[in-house]
């Protein structure tokens, strides 16, 4: 048995040194390789990853930015192992992570692939949320909560309670949707599958994969006890606008992929991208911040849940659990986060009873 990581890296090669040093340092349990597919970097990122080059590393370089997909499947052309990790730059690995993910692919049954419980930063006080498939529902999901108040609110404690069950899960827990940040899958499976489908240059590949090992009749878990650290969307941050025109174009080939008898899917899709940003909570807006972090106040000790995000549906969030009267925006989280707006809304944890509903921009400069 051999494991092989593929990692794409775009621009993030200090991510990327990082990323390999944590690996080593869980001591993986069986012989492991590395495969890094450089995908159209400035030439000084290129020369940092060429340093890497050894024995058990392996460094592939496109002068162009190919596409996420493409630059995965050239990595795992290359790879030895019937083991295959793929995983983002922007990761750190924590003990015995991959030992249990490599234990968890062959004893759970008709397990496809699997993928860690993963936090936002380094103090590990920020829970990213569960991937969803996304389907004509999501859609109608998000326009809902866009023109009803009601709908909004009754979708937004729903798919907290979705959530609560996949976060506070101890034990392997089968799900719809793994995030391609990090996701360990067996070569056979995935070369049966004809890999990533390379249409799809940035996002969605991995929405469009999960979908075709399900309807192979395998399963997909998130294992509570690997642990990872993902800083999230690294890359992107780079180029906020290009971000965002990929995104859109990938979402509009895989509902067309996927869902293309649905007749009103255009519709919805136009429709969606265009009102996605108009959904309100009666934000209190805390203002610009820049070196400061916002912190909040509360009147009791009960057990609340946080909830952080770009997106003003608050769908998906990041989450973080907390008993004090007081709360603050960790500094590890802040330092990562890009330019633009935040939304944040936190719950009692027992009874989801709104304690608040609050933004704020982030400023760099």
């Amino acid at each position: 048995m051999m494991l092989s990581v593929v990692i794409v890296n775009h621009n993030s090669s200090d991510l990327l040194k990082d990323c390999l040093t944590s690996i080593i340092s869980t001591n993986v349990s069986v012989p492991f390789e590395f495969v890094i597919v450089d995908s159209g970097s400035n030439e000084n990122d290129v020369r940092d990853i060429l340093s890497l080059e050894a024995d058990n590393v392996k460094v592939s370089i496109n002068k162009e930015n190919i596409g996420y997909a493409m630059s995965v499947n050239q990595g795992v052309k290359a790879a030895k192992g019937d083991i295959i990790l793929i995983s983002n730059p922007d990761i750190i690995y924590r003990a015995n992570s991959l030992n249990i993910m490599i234990s968890a692919l062959s004893e759970l049954p008709r397990c496809g692939a699997v993928g860690p419980k993963t936090w936002w930063n380094k103090g590990m006080t920020f829970l990213l949320p569960v991937s969803e498939i996304i389907t004509p529902y999501w859609l109608i999901r998000a326009e809902l909560m866009r023109i009803s108040s009601f709908a909004r609110d009754k979708i937004l404690k729903g798919w907290i309670r979705k959530n609560l069950k996949y976060l506070l899960s101890q034990k392997p827990i089968q799900q719809e949707m793994l995030s391609g940040a990090c996701i360990m899958i067996k070569r056979e499976i995935f070369e049966s599958l004809g890999g990533f489908d390379g249409s799809f240059r940035l996002y969605f590949e991995d929405t469009d994969l999960c979908l075709r090992v399900q309807k192979a009749g395998y399963r997909l878990y998130m294992l509570p006890e690997a642990k990872i650290i993902h800083y999230y969307n690294q890359s992107a941050k780079q180029d906020k606008e290009t971000s965002n025109k990929k995104y859109e174009a990938s979402m509009i080939r895989y509902m067309e992929k996927h869902f293309k008898e649905k007749l009103l899917i255009p519709q919805i899709i136009q429709r969606f991208l265009k009102k996605r940003s108009e959904a309100s909570f009666n934000w209190e807006y805390r203002g610009n911040f820049r070196d400061t972090t916002p912190d909040f106040t509360f009147h009791d000790n009960s057990e609340k849940l946080f909830l952080l995000s770009p997106v003003e549906s608050l769908i998906p969030s990041a989450c973080s659990f907390f008993n004090d009267a007081a709360f603050a925006i960790p500094a590890d989280l802040w330092e990562i986060l890009g330019e633009g707006r935040y939304f944040a809304k936190a719950f009692n944890l027992h009874t989801l009873k709104s304690y608040g509903s609050w933004c704020w921009d982030k400023r760099n400069h």
